[in-house]
C-alpha cells in the first residue's frame, strides 16, 4: 500500500520539475497495463499474443522512470496544459497503434486505425476483418471505449489542473443544467467514469441475453456507448438480429445523450431528468423528424420490394436507426444508406454536421450549440425590427452567457470553414465530389463513413499516404472541437512554450 507522501518524497529527489512529463508517464504505465487484457484474450484463442505482450514492459519501465525523475511542475501554466493535452493525444495514439504495426500493419496504417479508434471515428482501412487476429479486432473496438473516456479526463480532469476546467466543463456540458453544478471536478471525473463503465455493462447483458454472439456483445459494448461503429464484422449490425440493432440504437442515443444527465440519472438517483431535460426532448424530436422526412422521401416513388406494412415498418427501422447511428456520429449501419435520393444524403450531411448533446461521446458540432445559434440569429433579427431593445439568448428560460454564445458561434464557423477547406483539399487531391465530401465529413465529424466509394460498405484502404495523413488530422481537429486544437498551430502558442521550458532541463538548477 503506498503511504501518504509517497508521491511528495518522489518529487523531491526528481531531477526535473515538468507535470507533464510526470502525467504522461502515469498514462504510459496505465495503457501498459491495458494491454494486458488483449493479451489474455488472445491466450485463450490461440492467437499470437506477443503483439499485445511485447510493448507492455518497455512502457511500465519507460513510464516509471518518467514519473521518479520528473516531478510536479513549480508554476503550471495554460500553456504547459495545453501542452499536457496535445501530449495525451500523441502518446496514446502511438501507443495504440503498436499491436496494428506487430501484426503486419504498415506504420503508417497502423497510427491510422489508432487515431481512428481513439477519437471515436471508426474509419479503417481494414478490408476483411476475418483475416486480422480477433483479439486485433476487439484492441480496435477497446481503443474506441478508451478514446471515449479520454474526453471526460481531458475536459474535466486535466485542464481543471490549470484553472481551465470550469470553462471547458461549461462549454462541453451546455444546455445540461450545469449553472448548479457545485461538485469538484476530479471527483466528477471519477464519477462519469463509473457511469460509463456502467452503461457499458448494461449493454453488454443485454446483448448478451437476446443472443448476440460474446465477440459482438463485447465489440458493441466497448463501440456504442463511445459512439466509435468498429465491430468484428464486416457488414457492420446488417446480419444480426432485430433485437440486437434496437439495443444498438437505443445505446447510441444514450451515447449521443449529455452525460451529466446519465450522471445526475444514475450516480446522483434522480431519474426524472430525463424526463425534465428540454434539450433531451428536443433532441428526440430532431431524430424522429429527420427519419420521417427521409422515410417518406424514399418511399415516394415506392421502394423496390417493400410492398406491404411490415416492409414499410422494417424500412422505418433501418433509416430510424441510420438517423441515430449518423446524429449520434456513430457510424454502424444496418443497410447502404449511399443507395438514398440525393435530398436525403443532404439531410444525412447535415445530421453529420449537427451532432448530438454536447457532454457526449458524439461529434460534431452539437446539438446545444445549434440551439444557441438559433437564439443568437433570431435576436438579430428582432433587433432589426426593434433597433433599440436588448434580447438576451436564453436556453430552457435561463440566460446564456455571452462567453457561451461566443463560443457557439465560433465553433460552429469553425466547422464549416473547416469543412470546406477539408473538401478543397481533397478535391484536389483527384478524388470525386461525393467521395471529397464523406470523407471530410465522415472525419471531421468523427462519424467515420461518409458517402459514394466510402460509405458503409466501402474501404478506405486504397486511399494515398497523404490523405490518410490529412484524414488523421481532420479526426483529431473534429475530436478536440476545433478552436482547442487549432490553438497548437498559433505563433502565440510556441513561443509561450518555448518561454516555459527553457528551464526544464537546465541541470545547473539541480546540481
Amino acid at each position: 500500500m503506498i503511504k501518504p507522501g509517497f508521491f511528495e518524497r518522489i518529487d523531491k529527489i526528481s531531477l526535473f520539475k515538468s507535470t507533464e512529463f510526470k502525467v504522461l508517464g502515469g498514462l504510459e504505465i496505465i495503457l501498459a497495463l491495458t494491454l494486458l487484457l488483449p493479451t489474455f484474450y488472445a491466450l485463450n484463442k490461440g492467437e499470437d499474443a506477443s503483439i499485445f505482450f511485447k510493448p507492455i514492459i518497455p512502457l511500465f519501465i519507460l513510464g516509471l522512470t518518467q514519473m521518479i525523475i520528473f516531478g510536479q511542475s513549480r508554476n503550471f501554466r495554460t500553456v504547459n496544459g495545453l501542452t499536457l493535452v496535445g501530449l495525451v493525444w500523441v502518446v496514446t495514439f502511438i501507443i495504440g497503434s503498436l499491436p496494428f504495426y506487430l501484426a503486419g500493419m504498415s506504420a503508417l496504417d497502423s497510427i491510422f486505425e489508432s487515431v481512428s479508434c481513439i477519437t471515436t471515428t471508426g474509419s479503417s482501412l481494414v478490408v476483411d476483418v476475418y483475416d486480422w487476429p480477433e483479439s486485433l479486432m476487439v484492441w480496435r473496438s477497446f481503443l474506441q471505449w478508451v478514446g471515449g473516456i479520454m474526453v471526460v479526463i481531458i475536459f474535466i480532469y486535466i485542464l481543471p489542473m490549470f484553472g481551465m476546467g470550469r470553462t471547458f466543463f461549461s462549454n462541453e456540458l451546455e444546455g445540461s443544467g450545469t449553472s448548479q453544478f457545485s461538485m469538484k471536478l476530479r471527483n466528477a471525473a471519477k464519477s462519469f467514469i463509473l457511469v460509463y463503465v456502467s452503461l457499458s455493462l448494461i449493454n453488454f447483458l443485454l446483448l448478451m441475453i437476446f443472443r448476440a454472439s460474446f465477440v459482438d456483445a463485447l465489440c458493441l459494448a466497448l463501440t456504442t456507448i463511445s459512439t466509435g461503429g468498429l465491430l468484428v464484422s464486416n457488414s457492420s449490425l446488417t446480419d444480426m438480429n432485430i433485437w440486437i440493432q434496437l439495443i444498438t440504437m437505443f445505446f447510441m442515443f444514450v451515447g449521443g445523450v449529455n452525460f451529466y444527465l446519465h450522471y445526475k440519472a444514475i450516480y446522483g438517483r434522480k431519474p426524472k431528468v430525463y424526463k425534465e431535460s428540454k434539450e433531451l426532448l428536443m433532441l428526440s424530436i430532431w431524430f424522429l423528424s429527420v427519419a420521417a422526412v427521409i422515410f417518406m422521401i424514399n418511399i415516394f416513388p415506392e421502394i423496390d420490394g417493400v410492398s406491404d406494412i411490415g416492409g414499410y415498418a422494417t424500412e422505418f427501422k433501418n433509416v430510424l436507426f441510420t438517423v441515430i447511428s449518423i446524429g449520434t456520429t456513430s457510424g454502424f449501419s444496418v443497410e447502404d444508406y449511399t443507395v438514398y435520393p440525393e435530398i436525403s444524403l443532404f439531410i444525412i450531411l447535415v445530421l453529420m454536421m449537427v451532432g448530438a448533446s454536447a457532454g457526449s461521446t458524439s461529434g460534431g458540432i452539437k446539438f446545444g450549440r445549434i440551439r444557441i445559434m438559433f437564439k443568437f440569429f433570431s435576436n438579430i433579427m428582432k433587433n432589426v425590427l426593434h433597433p433599440n431593445a436588448i434580447y438576451t439568448v436564453k436556453i430552457d428560460g435561463e440566460n446564456v452567457d455571452n462567453s457561451r454564445v461566443i463560443n457557439a458561434v465560433s465553433i460552429t464557423l469553425l466547422y464549416i470553414l473547416t469543412m470546406f477547406i477539408a473538401l478543397i483539399v481533397l478535391l484536389a487531391s483527384g478524388l470525386p465530389w461525393m467521395d471529397s465530401l464523406g470523407l471530410a465529413a465522415g472525419a471531421l465529424t468523427n462519424t467515420g463513413v461518409g458517402f459514394g466509394n466510402f460509405g458503409p460498405s466501402g474501404s478506405m484502404s486504397e486511399l494515398t499516404d497523404s490523405i490518410k495523413i490529412f484524414l488523421m488530422f481532420l479526426m483529431w481537429v473534429g475530436r478536440l472541437e476545433i478552436t482547442l486544437a487549432l490553438v497548437f498551430f498559433t505563433p502565440t502558442f510556441w513561443h509561450d512554450v518555448r518561454f516555459s521550458y527553457r528551464s526544464i532541463f537546465n541541470f545547473k538548477k539541480y546540481f
